[in-house]
């Protein structure tokens, strides 16, 4: 595994090559915003999703009627992405098929993770090519840690997610992380806008998963100063929160998602799962998340 260091003026990251993740990240008050990956608690930092998200019914997927198996999130945590283009503000890391991805996703493939930093802010873009003579299913998303508190003095639960219209609150149950299997109308958000957080919000669910909304963007705050992250996804359809139950753990993970985990009552069949695309062979898909403090 690889560090590689970013830099735009007071702005500065750091990018493991394993997984393609973002390991740290300092605005101008230097102050690190990133989940440092402790082990006791949840040892990612910011994974990248691929080619699905969330979980699949007996960690297998069905392909033109083909089982493979596959695991939760997909299979980009482990592997290092090789260095495609570089800066001294961006990098651009890609991912192709190997006999191990085969053996789970039997398609020709190039998977770009691309960092590019502004002032107090990153992006973080992902390019799927299909390089396969067939059509190619895909979902791809984020799985970012963000630190919470991010003010001296101040407590978790002093820090609320702000949607940036009004939702209908509708939340995804995922029991145990696993399967989509019905929903809620989760009574914590406060005028279809206003999410404080809390640890037992995850302790009794798991992950929240809005699917759907109107927002494509949300603020993470302290909610007496405003200060926090803004958080944007404009192609992205749904946005998971989430922080490891039963820890209290000082930090909260944004994740956006073009897909979903299975439906307990769908097939298994790829082509079913919400939001896949199906890319033509030769054909590319870009999609992008920004965060930027406030």
């Amino acid at each position: 595994m690889t560090y590689i260091n970013l830099q735009y003026g007071k702005t500065k990251a750091v990018i493991q090559t394993q997984g393609a993740q973002i390991a740290s990240f300092r605005g101008a008050d230097g102050q690190e915003r990133i989940w440092q990956a402790d082990p006791a608690v949840w040892a990612q930092h910011a994974p990248v999703l691929f080619p699905v998200c969330g979980s699949v019914r007996d960690g297998r997927i069905l392909i033109d009627g083909e089982a493979y198996p596959m695991t939760k999130h997909g299979f980009t945590r482990e592997p290092d992405f090789e260095v495609f283009q570089a800066g001294e503000d961006y990098v651009d890391l890609v991912m192709t098929a190997t006999d191990q991805t085969r053996n789970m996703y039997p398609f020709e493939f190039a998977f770009h993770v691309t960092y590019r930093l502004f002032e107090n802010g990153y992006t973080t873009t992902f390019l799927i090519e299909n390089r396969s003579d067939r059509v190619m299913p895909c979902c791809v998303g984020g799985h970012p840690g963000y630190i919470v508190p991010m003010e001296a003095g101040a407590k978790y639960t002093d820090y609320q997610i702000v949607f940036e219209q009004k939702e209908s609150g509708i939340n995804s149950l995922a029991p145990g992380g696993y399967l989509i299997d019905g929903e809620e109308q989760l009574k914590e958000l406060q005028d279809g806008r206003i999410l404080p957080l809390n640890h037992a919000l995850f302790d009794e669910r798991d992950a929240l998963v809005f699917a759907g909304l109107n927002s494509r963007c949300v603020d993470l705050v302290h909610r007496e100063s405003g200060r926090g992250l803004r958080f944007e996804f404009p192609k992205m359809e749904v946005l998971a929160i989430w922080s490891m139950p039963k820890k209290n753990a000082d930090y909260v993970c944004l994740e956006p998602w073009h897909g979903m985990p299975g439906r307990a009552q769908d097939s298994d069949n790829f082509e079913d799962k919400p939001y896949v695309t199906m890319l033509e062979p030769g054909k590319v898909y870009t999609t992008w998340f920004t965060m930027k403090l406030i």
